[in-house]
């Protein structure tokens, strides 16, 4: 009743108006109550929308895109991308995000920038497609901070957000920022540090004798380690591609083919590569300059390094350094392997090594002129090789020094000779040999006795090597023998094992190529009749051969001509034979010996 009372004493309450007792009695402490309540209440109010609104917002769906990627076919085989996708499918799902479109990239290196799929997905962002792209985690998008940098804030750009479902939480702080490019560099970090220790784990093992493999070069299967049985991966002869190795040596070494004609040959005999349709050249010259067939593989005779010029300029690279660098020699680690290995005997292989070197010379090149003696011809004041000079419609053979020395002045004064002229006495000389065989054994009996006192000295040197190699050991029962009193730790009984067995490795090496200079030598006997019989073979022929027969003859027998600066002509000539009644110019097991055929004068 009191209440009502003051509700008249104060008038009519207008619409929407509260009355509290405070205000009715004037009370001071009421009133102040009352304010605060109020206070309070309009906060309330403007907090709440916002409140509603972030919820909203989390519930709100999106439009998004996923990207995922694997480096390697050994991820897409174990289905490692999947796995990528399903996770960011379930997040979506999760988030009730709708997903506009998928973009994976299988079998490319988070350190090209230059990915199909990423492309797209950059092109599809300044379209709007979307409004977030899910990655699984930064290594997934990219693995250099600085790619990872321009990719974030270039679909920044285009009002595009970029989450990372490993750490979804986005903070725009500066706190976050630093953190998420920290596990850029991470990730960056993280992967050079195993790219280094699988390196070193590989070099190891290569030293161990092990092979560091997952396919066997053609001619062999690779069979991985087995575990259980305690097996090491290790190659088989893969015997129907044995066959074609054997094949393809003798096609290029017995028959004089080039490797374009030995593809040609393989591809209408109805010969396959392991891969592809066709047989290619550079296919072929790996695998006649491999020496696993002869037992020694190599690990470590590569280096992987970013191509100079890319052959498809619009083609995407899977890997940065896609290109193959030869090392230098001395950097390559051997493995031997069982002689029931073997494919080839040492002998056509090294031929065919030789034959590898000199044609190397007589590539063919766009050219108008016809240089029969191209490759071969050398200074004998400065050694520059001779170069062809088409000079007023003659055709010269010229020092190439000046050519080596640009743009710096020249030093060498050798002059140019006629090509006709220079290729008539080198072809006399030669023809005269074949036609007096005696010319050419009488130059061998000289060089038999030089070569027999070489073999002298070649034997002293196994006996050498043998020594040293009882010496290593020796000293390996010594280690041995150190370690187990106590003397010596476990590491350096290991540090002395390794330096042991690399120079156990370089003797034998050593040791086996001497061997191979030994094998190669022949009596006197058996090489007079070589000879006799070759040139009885060639001489019917000499009057009536054309100029393409002849050419190949010189190319055949002519290893280096070297023109001196008086004009001697003189000609290192290759002498096939071999320890068979019946010659056969270029047939498996055969030796070669150099002489110098009686010179010339221009």
């Amino acid at each position: 009743m009191i209440h009502n009372e003051s509700a008249k004493g104060t008038g009519d309450l207008q619409a929407g108006e509260r009355h509290y007792p405070g205000e009715a009695c004037g009370d001071a402490r009421g009133d102040l109550s009352h304010r605060k309540q109020m206070a309070e209440q309009k906060d309330k109010a403007k907090r709440a929308p916002r409140v509603q609104d972030k919820k909203a917002a989390e519930r709100q769906e999106m439009n998004v895109a996923i990207y995922a990627r694997v480096s390697s076919e050994k991820q897409e085989k174990e289905a490692t991308v999947q796995s990528q996708i399903a996770a960011l499918k379930d997040y979506a799902k999760e988030k009730g995000h709708v997903i506009a479109k998928e973009y994976v990239d299988e079998g490319y290196s988070g350190e090209m920038l230059a990915r199909p799929y990423l492309e797209k997905l950059r092109d599809d962002a300044a379209k709007k497609m979307f409004e977030a792209v899910l990655v699984h985690a930064p290594d997934r998008l990219s693995r250099k901070f600085v790619h990872l940098g321009i990719i974030t804030e270039e679909l920044k750009r285009y009002d595009v957000e970029v989450i990372f479902i490993s750490n979804p939480a986005k903070d725009e702080r500066p706190e976050g920022m630093l953190l998420e490019g920290l596990q850029g560099l991470i990730a960056e970090y993280e992967r050079t540090k195993i790219i280094e220790r699988t390196r070193r784990g590989k070099l190891f093992k290569a030293k161990e004798g092990i092979l560091i493999s997952s396919i066997g070069p053609y001619g062999y299967s690779y069979v991985k380690k087995n575990a259980d049985k305690k097996t090491k991966g290790h190659y088989v002869v893969n015997e129907c591609e044995a066959v074609i190795v054997a094949l393809i040596f003798d096609l290029f070494v017995k028959e004089r083919l080039s490797k374009r004609a030995v593809a040609r040959e393989l591809t209408k005999r109805g010969i396959k590569p392991r891969k592809g349709i066709h047989w290619r050249t550079s296919t072929l010259d790996k695998i006649l300059r491999n020496e696993t067939y002869i037992g020694i593989a190599h690990y470590n005779k590569h280096v992987a390094r970013e191509p100079l010029v890319r052959r498809k300029k619009d083609a995407y690279s899977r890997r940065k350094n896609s290109s193959l660098r030869l090392r230098p020699r001395e950097e390559w680690i051997p493995i031997r392997l069982d002689d029931n290995l073997k494919i080839l005997d040492d002998g056509i292989f090294h031929m065919a090594q030789e034959l590898l070197k000199k044609n190397a010379g007589f590539l063919p090149r766009e050219s108008k002129n016809d240089y029969m003696l191209k490759g071969l011809v050398f200074c004998g004041n400065c050694s520059s090789p001779y170069v062809g000079c088409p000079t007023h419609g003659k055709l010269y053979y010229r020092c190439g020094e000046r050519h080596r020395k640009f743009p710096e002045k020249k030093e060498c004064r050798a002059g140019s000779v006629k090509a006709d002229k220079l290729e008539a006495v080198v072809w006399n000389t030669i023809s005269e040999a074949l036609q007096n065989p005696d010319l050419v054994i009488s130059e061998i009996e000289r060089y038999h006795e030089d070569a027999n006192e070489q073999s002298s000295k070649i034997e002293a040197e196994v006996k050498a090597i043998e020594k040293r190699l009882v010496s290593l050991e020796e000293s390996k029962d010594k280690l041995l023998d150190a370690y187990s009193e106590g003397i010596i730790g476990k590491a350096e009984l290991k540090q002395q094992i390794d330096k042991g067995r690399e120079k156990e490795a370089f003797l034998f090496e050593e040791r086996r190529k001497l061997v191979e200079k030994l094998s190669k030598a022949m009596s006197i006997t058996e090489i007079k009749r070589s000879i006799h019989d070759y040139c009885d073979a060639v001489k019917p022929r000499l009057d009536s051969l054309s100029r393409e027969e002849i050419k190949r003859i010189v190319r055949l027998l002519v290893k280096k001509i070297i023109l001196e600066q008086d004009g001697t002509v003189r000609i290192t000539a290759v002498i096939p034979i071999r320890n068979e009644p019946r010659f056969v110019a270029t047939s498996s097991g055969c030796c070669v010996h150099q002489l110098p055929l009686l010179p010339g004068r221009v």
